[in-house]
């Protein structure tokens, strides 16, 4: 008969994986809390991809290629289909692997590997059966992230081709191709325009984010002239903000280089401009600065708009959080940008804050490490 003392930790381990994670931190979460309820001294989790291919997604006290070599043992050792299997390891490194598979919607997720040495490397059938119990929850978990990351990737990629085709005719329309246009003609199919060019941008960061989540953004990390990249999105904003009649100033100096995408490092900037530019009443000021420290390098955004509520500070990076503040209900906005933002700079190693007042406005600053020499 089982020992009922193991239910509150297999309770609490499977409860942990209902947080709202991305892909990747559930995967680093599910290995964690197994390598915990079997007391493991190394792991690998591997998802099965379409193909049938496996792709180590996290190890622990591992190297990725003999990982990847215990992975295929565990898929031979449990094949495809539900259970779990402990397997004796020749060689080096750990004695014992104990193998769950990940079995969801009658198909196979992946393989979850724990792996113990030394004299008490065997792995008791209560832990067998722990683990076995905790790989049934983790599989439904990962299975229901990978499928909400491919809807919305089929979603966003059916949206841009009628995206596409509407912004197209429309400028036809325009430009007079199929007869003279009066001005108020003009004037709704630029409301037309414009409303396609918010849904775009909405497609682009829901694709981005989906991406990120899932592991699939694809990015090329090089040395960055951070300077350039910050002058991009200021020269990008320059319309918009003549338009409203701000003053954008830009105190940018010679600064050193980081590892980054160049593209994302403009598009994370070109965000915190955007923010402040539709935030900021007309007449409002806008003014980028930047600083160094020996292993950072600092970006400021601060303007004087309308500030950030405190019970609305720690939401603000939140994914589709908008304030119920009335002054922030007037523009468009769906609470994708920042989120992105925050992830983006993340993901080269930087961080994201903001200081801010009620009513004053706010300052966005935005952290990178600089490059190695």
């Amino acid at each position: 008969m089982p020992d009922l003392s193991d239910l509150p930790a297999l309770r609490d381990a499977s409860a942990a994986l209902t947080a709202p994670f991305t892909l990747s931190e559930l995967l680093a979460k599910t290995l964690d809390l197994a390598m915990q309820l079997a007391g493991a001294e190394a792991g690998a989790l591997a998802l099965v991809e379409k193909d049938g291919a496996l792709t180590v997604s996290e190890a622990r006290n591992i190297a990725t290629d003999e990982s990847k070599s215990r992975v295929e043992a565990a898929r031979g050792h449990v094949g495809g289909q539900p259970g779990v299997d402990t397997i004796a390891l020749s060689g080096g490194g750990s004695d014992k692997m104990l193998a769950a598979s990940l079995w969801a919607r009658g198909r196979q997720a992946g393989y979850l590997c724990l792996f113990r040495s030394g004299e008490s490397a065997d792995f008791t059938k209560q832990e067998a059966l722990r683990v076995e119990v905790f790989a049934n929850h983790a599989a439904s978990a990962i299975d229901a992230a990978i499928a909400k990351g491919e809807f919305v990737s089929t979603v966003t990629h059916e949206l841009r081709l009628p995206m596409t085709s509407i912004k197209g005719y429309t400028d036809l329309l325009r430009g007079g191709m199929v007869g003279a246009v009066t001005d108020q003609q003009k004037g709704l199919l630029e409301t037309v325009r414009n409303n396609v060019d918010w849904m775009n941008s909405l497609i682009s960061d829901l694709g981005d984010i989906s991406k990120l989540d899932t592991g699939r953004l694809k990015v090329e990390v090089d040395l960055v002239d951070v300077a350039s990249a910050v002058q991009q999105a200021v020269n990008g904003l320059r319309l918009q903000v003549d338009a409203k009649g701000q003053t954008l100033t830009a105190n940018i100096p010679a600064l050193p280089k980081v590892r980054a995408d160049a593209s994302r490092l403009t598009q994370i900037n070109s965000c915190l401009l955007a923010n402040a530019c539709r935030y900021t009443p007309a007449n409002g000021s806008i003014t980028v600065s930047a600083e160094t420290t020996d292993k950072t390098i600092r970006i400021s955004v601060a303007d004087t708009g309308i500030g950030i509520a405190d019970a609305d500070r720690a939401k603000l990076f939140t994914p589709f959080f908008r304030s119920e503040d009335a002054a922030v209900r007037e523009h468009k906005g769906w609470g994708l940008s920042l989120h992105l933002a925050k992830r983006l700079a993340e993901l080269f190693g930087g961080e994201m804050g903001v200081e801010t007042q009620l009513g004053k406005g706010s300052t966005f600053w935005l952290t990178l490490p600089i490059a190695d020499k």
